[in-house]
């Protein structure tokens, strides 16, 4: 999967519910090969419904992050936290990729006055509210300072 289409997925709240998203938009097959691990042990560990010791080790997020490229995981633990987290994945660094950034920061702008808006049409602010707006928050952040990571190489030194 692109980072492409993980950045347009839903980060659940659950870092368990991510893993197992993660894993099943790849594919469990493919990524239990890629793992070195049998299906059956991976489908285990993505089960969220069973408290057992089948669950996904810390070593297991890493790879899974790895070769899906989906960093929902992270950022599931970042909102668990209320932390957040910032790619620096270095891009290309042109008038067209600097616009499109700039976009992104409007569009998930957008998206954090659209959540404040539909938790506070009802009068009431409830708690599935504050994860919508934290959420939306996040991501505006994160579209910042990826904004602003490329600005840095444009600086002539």
């Amino acid at each position: 999967m692109s980072k492409k289409h993980a950045a347009a997925a839903v980060v659940p709240l659950s870092p368990q519910a991510a893993f197992r998203a993660v894993v099943y938009l790849f594919g469990v097959k493919p990524m239990a090969a890629a793992l070195l691990m049998a299906e059956g042990t991976l489908h285990n560990k993505c089960n969220t419904d069973e408290d057992s010791h089948h669950k996904p080790t810390l070593r297991d997020v890493v790879e899974v992050t790895r070769v899906s490229g989906d960093n929902r995981v992270l950022e599931s633990l970042d909102r668990m936290f209320n932390r957040t987290g910032i790619d620096l994945t270095p891009g290309p660094v042109n008038d067209t990729a600097l616009m499109e950034l700039l976009c992104k920061v409007g569009s998930e702008s957008g998206a954090l006055h659209q959540a404040v808006l539909k938790a506070l049409a009802d009068g009431k602010f409830s708690m599935d509210d504050l994860h919508a707006v934290r959420g939306e928050a996040f991501d505006l952040i994160n579209a910042v300072m990826n904004f602003v990571q490329r600005l840095e190489g444009l600086v002539d030194d």
